[in-house]
C-alpha cells in the first residue's frame, strides 16, 4: 500500500453515501439546538434556585450529548471514506485528505472566529457595554480552542459563539492526526490505532476523575468517541459478514436493544463519581451512539430509520452551518430582549428559544449558498480527475462536524 503525498491531484474516490446519517445529523444538531438555547435564556432570567432551573437543565443536559454523537460520526465517516479510498484507489492522498477538509471547515470557522473577535467588542464598545474577552484568538486560529479555557481557570468564553467552537478544534485535530496514524503507523493492524486511543482516553478520564471541564472538552478525554466511531466504520467496510448479520436483525430487536442500552446507561449514572465509573462511562456512551450509525446504516429492519423522513434529511446538509450559527442568533435574541425590555417569565423564554429554531435554520443556509457551497465546488474541482464523475453533494455529506 502506498500513502501519496505527492502535489499531484488524486483520482476521485466514489465515496459511499449513508442516507440515514443525514437525518441523525440533524437530530444531534437539534439536541444542542435545544440545550444551548434553553440553557441560556434560563441562565439569564430564570432564579438559579428554581426548581424549573435545577430539574430543567438536568432533562437538557440530554441534548448536550449530541456532540458526542458527532464525534463518533466523524470517526466512522471519515475511517470509511479512508479505507475505500485505499481499497478503490491503491493509495490514500493525505495531502488531497488534508485540502478537503481545509475546504469543507475553515471558511466558516474563521468568520465565526471574526464575528467573536471583531464584531461583537465592536459593538459592545459602540453601545458603551463593558466587555473582556478571555478566550485567545491565536489558540482558536491554530484549532486549540477546546484547550484556550484551561489556561484561564476553566473560563467559558464571554463571545458564546466562540464557546461552541471547541468542538471543531477537536475534529480539525483529529484530521490532522488521523490518516498518519491509521494509514501508515498502524496500517499492518489497524485496531491497534482504535484500542491506543481508547487506552489513552480512558487513562485521562480515570485521572481526570474530578476535573469536569477537562472531562468535557479536552482533546484526550473526548478521543475515544471518534476512535469508537473509527472502530465502527473499520468493521463495517472491513467484513461483509458483519453487515449482513446487522441485516438479519428482526424488527423487534433493534429497540430492545436500545432499551437494555438505555438501563445501561442509567445504572451506570446511578454509581456516581468513582474514578473508574467516571472513566468507562463515555466509552459506553460512545458505543451506545456506535450503535445507532451501525442500525441506521446496516439494520435493514430497523423501525427508527431517519432516512424516511425528508425534512431530517435535506436539514442534515447544513448541520455545520447551524452548528456553528445558532450561538449567534440566540446572541442577537437575547440583545433584543434586553433591549426591548420584554418580559423573561418562563413561556416567553420557551417562546422565544422557538424563534431562535427557524432563525438559526436560514442563517445556516445562507452560509452555504453563499460561504460553504462556494469553497465546495472549489474542492471538486481542485481534487477531482480529469474523466472521473464525482458527487459535489457527497462531499458535502462526508464532512461531518459537530457540533
Amino acid at each position: 500500500m502506498t500513502i501519496l503525498i505527492t502535489h499531484r491531484p488524486a483520482m476521485k474516490t466514489r465515496a459511499t453515501y449513508f442516507p440515514n446519517l443525514d437525518g441523525l445529523r440533524t437530530v444531534a444538531c437539534l439536541g444542542v439546538f435545544l440545550f444551548h438555547t434553553l440553557y441560556l435564556y434560563a441562565y439569564l432570567w430564570t432564579p438559579h434556585d428554581a426548581p424549573v432551573f435545577r430539574y430543567g437543565l438536568r432533562l437538557l443536559s440530554v441534548g448536550a450529548q449530541g456532540v458526542s454523537l458527532f464525534f463518533v460520526l466523524s470517526g466512522f465517516l471519515i475511517t470509511y471514506l479512508l479505507l475505500q479510498e485505499e481499497a478503490e484507489q491503491g493509495q490514500v492522498s493525505i495531502r488531497g485528505f488534508y485540502l478537503r477538509r481545509v475546504l469543507r471547515i475553515w471558511p466558516l470557522y474563521f468568520a465565526c472566529m471574526a464575528f467573536g473577535f471583531v464584531v461583537v467588542p465592536w459593538y459592545m464598545h459602540l453601545t458603551g457595554q463593558p466587555w473582556h474577552e478571555t478566550a485567545d484568538p491565536g489558540m482558536y486560529a491554530l484549532f486549540l480552542a477546546n484547550l484556550d479555557a484551561f489556561r484561564h481557570a476553566n473560563a467559558v468564553p464571554a463571545t458564546f459563539n466562540l464557546a461552541v467552537l471547541w468542538s471543531v478544534s477537536v475534529e480539525e485535530q483529529f484530521y490532522l492526526v488521523w490518516p498518519v496514524l491509521l494509514m501508515v503507523l498502524f496500517r499492518w493492524w489497524r485496531p491497534g490505532a482504535f484500542l491506543l486511543i481508547i487506552g489513552v482516553s480512558l487513562w485521562f478520564r480515570y485521572t481526570h476523575a474530578t476535573d469536569d471541564a477537562r472531562l468535557f472538552a479536552h482533546t484526550l478525554s473526548v478521543a475515544g468517541d471518534l476512535a469508537v466511531g473509527g472502530l465502527a466504520g473499520w468493521a463495517s467496510f472491513r467484513y461483509a459478514g458483519f453487515r449482513a448479520w446487522l441485516g438479519r436483525w428482526p424488527r423487534w430487536a433493534v429497540p430492545a436493544v436500545y432499551v437494555a442500552l438505555f438501563a445501561l446507561m442509567a445504572g451506570q449514572h446511578a454509581l456516581g463519581s468513582h474514578p473508574l465509573n467516571v472513566a468507562v462511562e463515555r466509552l459506553v456512551r460512545s458505543a451506545f451512539f456506535a450503535f445507532i450509525v451501525l442500525e441506521q446504516n446496516y439494520a435493514a429492519h430497523s423501525p427508527f430509520k431517519l432516512g424516511r423522513s425528508r425534512w431530517l434529511t435535506y436539514w442534515g446538509t447544513f448541520t455545520y452551518g447551524f452548528y456553528c450559527l445558532h450561538p449567534i442568533v440566540i446572541m442577537v435574541v437575547s440583545e433584543a430582549i434586553t433591549r426591548l425590555h420584554l418580559p423573561t417569565q418562563l413561556p416567553t423564554v420557551i417562546g422565544l428559544a422557538l424563534v431562535s429554531l427557524p432563525l438559526s435554520a436560514g442563517l445556516a443556509w445562507l452560509s452555504y449558498q453563499y460561504l460553504e457551497r462556494p469553497f465546495l465546488k472549489l474542492k471538486t474541482r481542485r481534487l477531482a480527475a480529469p474523466g472521473v464523475s464525482s458527487s459535489q453533494t457527497q462531499e458535502v455529506r462526508e464532512a461531518v462536524v459537530n457540533g
